[in-house]
């Protein structure tokens, strides 16, 4: 028998180093990816990302988690309500933030709302920009990152309008 050829030997060990590597390689039907195992085309689910990582380029926003148990599908209210230790119910629908808690100014702790849409301002960023805690902010997540406030009213919501608690 004779020696094996350099080619051959090179040729092999390439084939070991693609399989051993976890190469993935472009098809008109998707990706194929090899590993030790061996190679698949199956598409992977795409994993969700743990709470409190950052989901930006820039940083600044934070995802937080997604709807809180209990919560209806448009939850801002609630995840607002359950994070405030508020068990009235009725805070669940955005707007009755703003018929039961007295008007305020903007800042740190005060609740923005509009028709729709409640959350809570944490700092001031510039003009009307604030870093706020925003549940369902976008994809049915929630997340701490900088909103304009343009068009939201502010109250506090640790004081209760007297006649409609």
């Amino acid at each position: 028998m004779s020696a094996p050829r350099p080619s051959l030997i090179a040729a092999t060990a390439g084939v070991v180093l693609l399989f051993s590597s976890g190469i993935a390689h472009g098809t008109e039907r998707g990706i194929i990816t090899c590993n030790q195992q061996g190679c698949t085309d199956r598409v992977a689910a795409p994993r969700r990302l743990p709470a409190r990582t950052v989901v930006d380029a820039s940083g600044n926003r934070i995802l937080i988690g997604g709807r809180p148990a209990g919560c209806p599908r448009r939850y801002c209210g609630c995840g607002l309500r359950k994070y405030l230790g508020i068990d009235d119910k009725s805070l669940d629908l955005a707007w009755n933030w703003a018929r039961k808690f007295r008007r305020a100014a903007a800042a740190p702790g005060m609740a923005a709302v509009r028709r729709g849409h409640v959350m809570q301002l944490i700092s001031h960023v510039s003009g009307p920009i604030w870093t706020v805690r925003d549940y369902n902010g976008g994809r049915g997540l929630s997340y701490i990152h900088d909103r304009n406030v343009r068009g939201f009213v502010f109250v506090d919501p640790t004081t209760r309008l007297a006649a409609r608690q």
